[in-house]
């Protein structure tokens, strides 16, 4: 089941399922979706790159990784000064 997953999640399926979480973060928001739409994209990209040989798609991804915990970061203290 987890090799299933996995295969689904980081296939082409895996980014079309982040993008609809950050879109449902927008319609549905104050639910914390937008922090699993940060981490599941986060996640994707530490997969991606461990998966390729090329140095400017792992230098690319680190730095989305960095904006994306940058994201986070940011969300976390609006959502604590929203409460």
């Amino acid at each position: 089941m987890i090799e299933k997953i996995k295969e689904i999640f980081f296939s082409d399926k895996g980014m079309k399922i982040v993008n609809i979480l950050f879109i449902l973060s927008l319609f549905v928001q104050n639910s914390g979706l937008i922090f699993i739409a940060y981490l599941i994209w986060i996640v994707y990209l530490v997969f991606g790159m461990k998966h390729t040989q090329s140095k400017i798609i792992k230098i690319s991804n680190f730095i989305f990784i960095i904006f994306a915990a940058i994201m986070i970061m940011a969300n976390v203290l609006l959502w604590l000064n929203y409460i």
